[in-house]
């Protein structure tokens, strides 16, 4: 009971007198802009998955890491494809284009931001989903906001994506 208080507390503190997103860093105004949440969710997969190797991920791998049914990946790819954030031929994968990376790259920086003030403000270690899913949503300015009441010194969130998510307090974590 007092743990959702204070993170609720903590939260209406940090959102409180926010003016309206400018530009992320994905170029779009808001992730929203660029990619569904649950898209958005699958180019998140993919840039963990395909990181430390040639960038091409398999169906298979998808379905393994978000546990959902490799036909709703496949519908996902395509969609995505259209989008111009993936690039996906059929039996071989897909890839990243640079613009799905740089909208990968804000929402894993976003969900870390998230993450990184509930943890240090109050001590409650939130599920990476949950995270990504706040992240999603809030405003450019309450993102900021978080980073700056995470910590008062420059931390891995307070960077641009690209720069700062690979060095997430939480990447031991899966951040």
């Amino acid at each position: 009971m007092f743990g959702s208080a204070l993170m609720s507390g903590a939260v209406e503190h940090a959102v409180m007198a926010i003016a309206p997103s400018r530009t992320d860093a994905c170029g779009c105004v808001r992730p929203t802009a660029c990619v569904d949440r649950n898209r958005g969710l699958y180019l998140v997969a993919v840039r963990r998955i395909g990181a430390d190797r040639d960038g091409r991920v398999r169906t298979g791998e998808v379905s393994d890491l978000l546990d959902v049914a490799p036909a709703s990946v496949t519908g996902a790819f395509e969609r995505l494809a259209d989008a111009g954030l993936l690039r996906y031929e059929k039996r071989e994968g897909v890839a990243l284009t640079d613009r799905g990376r740089e909208v990968a790259l804000e929402l894993e920086a976003r969900q870390c931001a998230v993450r990184t003030f509930f943890r240090r403000r109050t001590g409650f270690d939130m599920s990476l989903e949950t995270g990504y899913r706040i992240g999603y949503v809030l405003l450019d300015e309450a993102i900021g906001r978080l980073r700056a009441l995470a910590d008062e010194t420059p931390n891995a969130c307070s960077e641009l994506p690209g720069q700062g998510v690979e060095r997430c307090p939480f990447a031991e974590t899966e951040c």
